[in-house]
């Protein structure tokens, strides 16, 4: 595809999708990672669960909340890329018995569970689909740092382990292509 005809697909998928109800807009991208998208109701729905689970996330300007929320988008999108290329995969059973450890910390069954899930506006099977990517992003982080820690101690290893994870995931948002659809305050222009 010569650039040109890359460009004009490029700008109609980043457009957002109308109803055909009186012009109603559906979705739009937020960002591009790589060859992968953020949509907007992804970043709205990470914005919510952020929101509702961190007393500094509530205080934030919706701006900055929604920023923030695509930042967590594409660092857990770098990541999972980055672990399906390494070969990492979660499977059933690994995905099964973490969902049931998440439920009994909660000091539910799995039922209860996905009930408290539901009456929180949470689909089962996207929360399923986010742990499984959690997962794997851990899997990777783990095996990433694990390979640069070269101390015993296991305080200097915590302290080594932080910084290389910082150093790390600048250098996996370095290497990638990432632009954002949403607006960006100047000043709000790194990863988080």
């Amino acid at each position: 595809m010569n650039k040109s005809a890359f460009a004009l697909v490029l700008t109609l998928l980043t457009q957002p999708v109308w109803a055909d109800n009186g012009g109603t807009a559906l979705d739009q991208i937020a960002a591009i990672v790589n060859s992968d998208v953020i949509m907007m109701s992804e970043a709205q729905k990470r914005a919510n669960i952020m929101q509702s689970s961190s007393k500094s996330a509530a205080n934030l300007a919706p701006g900055n909340l929604l920023k923030q929320a695509v930042d967590s988008l594409i660092l857990e999108n770098l990541q999972v890329q980055k672990a399906e290329t390494a070969g990492i995969q979660i499977d059933d059973i690994t995905l099964n018995k973490t969902i049931v450890g998440i439920a009994e910390q909660n000091k539910l069954n799995l039922p209860d569970f996905q009930q408290a899930l539901q009456e929180e506006g949470i689909d089962y099977t996207e929360f399923r689909e986010q742990t499984r990517r959690k997962l794997m992003a851990d899997a990777l982080r783990k095996r990433e740092i694990q390979s640069r820690i070269k101390t015993t101690d296991p305080k200097a290893a915590n302290a080594q382990a932080e910084e290389y994870y910082q150093t790390w995931l600048q250098e996996l948002r370095n290497d990638a292509y990432v632009e954002y659809r949403i607006p960006v305050p100047a000043s709000n222009l790194t990863l988080q």
